[in-house]
C-alpha cells in the first residue's frame, strides 16, 4: 500500500460533521436583507436623481419661456406698436418665407435691384440680419439658412449689395 492510499482510506473514516441547518438558514437570511436593503437605497438615490433632473428640466424650460418672450417683445421694423405673442410671431415668420412674393412686390424688387440694396436691409435676409442682432449664434442662423435654400455667406458681408 502507497502512502496516498492510506491517507484516502483514513479520510472515508472520518466524515466531517453536518452542517447546522440554522446556520445556514442564518446565513441566507442575513444575506437576503442586506441585498434587499442595498436595493431599496439604490431605487431611493435613483429616484431622488430623477427628480432633480426633472426641477432642472423645468427651470430651463421656465427660461426658454420667458427667453421667448423677451424676443417676442423686440418690435420689428415691419410691425410697429404692435405685440405678437412668440408662438405666432415664429408661425407668421414661417409662413412669410414660405408664401410667394407678390408681383407688386416683385416689380419693386426689380426696380431697387437695379440700385442695389444692402444685404441686411433686403426683405429676404433681414429676419436672419435680425436673428443674429438679438443674440443667436452666427452658425445656427447660417444652417437656418441653408435650410431655407438661401446662400449663408451673405452674412459675412451685412453691406454687400444685392441685385436680385
Amino acid at each position: 500500500m502507497d502512502a496516498s492510499e492510506i491517507l484516502i482510506k483514513n479520510v472515508d473514516k472520518t466524515q466531517l460533521p453536518p452542517l447546522h441547518q440554522k446556520r445556514i438558514l442564518a446565513f441566507v437570511n442575513n444575506f437576503l436583507i442586506s441585498s434587499c436593503s442595498f436595493l431599496n437605497e439604490f431605487a431611493v438615490k435613483c429616484e431622488t436623481k430623477f427628480i432633480e433632473l426633472e426641477r432642472k428640466l423645468q427651470k430651463v424650460e421656465a427660461a426658454l419661456i420667458i427667453l421667448e418672450a423677451k424676443l417676442a417683445s423686440i418690435p420689428d421694423e415691419d410691425v410697429k406698436g404692435t405685440e405678437i405673442p412668440a408662438i405666432e410671431k415664429l408661425e407668421n415668420e414661417l409662413e412669410s418665407s414660405r408664401k410667394e412674393i407678390p408681383f407688386e412686390k416683385e416689380e419693386q424688387e426689380k426696380e431697387q435691384g437695379h440700385q442695389g440694396v444692402k444685404a441686411c436691409e433686403h426683405e429676404l435676409f433681414k429676419k436672419y440680419f435680425k436673428m443674429m442682432q438679438v443674440g443667436v449664434p452666427t452658425q445656427a442662423v447660417k444652417i437656418k439658412m441653408q435650410a431655407e435654400g438661401l446662400d449663408p455667406n451673405i452674412l459675412d458681408n451685412p453691406n454687400a449689395s444685392i441685385t436680385s
